[in-house]
């Protein structure tokens, strides 16, 4: 074994470690959202009425976990994407998976915030909505940082360079510059304006909406798309022509 392929088998063992250490991260993300999730000690001997409302108080973390669980997911999905293309590394690619990885382990802290400050009669959750809308957002700004370097050093970092625009996406990703500052200047406005925290809520919808929208139209996909329903029915359709095409034949 020559020195070249001895330095080849180091590097992709390096770039393995970085790549199971980001998916341990991940994991233990996930694990540590769901262990805010428990009743309260003490309600073995608790009558009917007791043990309803503590199940009821449970409802904010159980949506606050179902909506991170989702969120950290796709986060993971998309690291994924990045790190399967990758062929190689540097110190500055380890610091934007780093600052990466931070942004996401502030999921956790999140959950806790909402979770423990949202009231399901007035549905107003403070700043504590405020506050995970801006996690969310470090995460996506983390991210596009991320993905923007591989673009511009695809020759060097990265596989498939003659595809890499249309696997990361970037043509719709690269909006982030200029939606991120639009969505900080839209909650620093409801706070402004007194609005209810929980338009944040709806100001991530609509973030979640309108990237999806922006990614089918640079990035259509020519087969499976639509409902599940959708297909299913096209699917029972195209089978029951080819059978009446069939039967005609025969």
């Amino acid at each position: 074994m020559n020195i070249n392929e001895e330095a080849e088998i180091k590097k992709e063992f390096q770039l393995e470690r970085v790549i199971l250490f980001s998916d341990a991260v991940f994991a233990i993300i996930i694990t540590i959202m769901v262990l805010d999730i428990r009743l309260p000690e003490g309600l073995r001997h608790a009558d009917a009425i007791t043990i309803k409302r503590a199940f009821v108080q449970l409802i904010p973390k159980i949506l606050a976990y179902g909506l991170s669980f989702f969120l950290v997911s796709k986060f993971w999905r998309e690291h994924l994407k990045m790190f399967s293309i990758l062929k190689d590394y540097d110190s500055k690619l380890l610091a934007y998976n780093l600052l990466y990885l931070f942004s996401i382990s502030l999921y956790p802290f999140a959950v806790s915030l909402v979770s423990g400050n949202t009231d399901l009669e007035s549905m107003q959750f403070t700043w504590a909505g405020y506050t995970y809308v801006g996690i969310f957002l470090f995460s996506t700004f983390s991210q596009t940082l991320m993905a923007t370097y591989l673009v511009n050093n695809q020759h060097k970092l990265c596989y498939n360079v003659s595809n890499l625009d249309s696997i990361l996406t970037y043509k719709a990703r690269r909006l982030n510059y200029f939606i991120i500052p639009i969505m900080i200047s839209i909650m620093v406005a409801i706070s402004y304006l007194a609005l209810q925290p929980v338009f944040a809520i709806y100001t991530l919808a609509l973030y979640g909406i309108a990237m999806s929208r922006i990614s089918k139209k640079y990035y259509p996909k020519k087969t499976n798309n639509g409902p599940i329903l959708a297909r299913l029915f096209r699917f029972r359709r195209r089978k029951a022509v080819m059978q009446e095409r069939l039967e005609v034949r025969d």
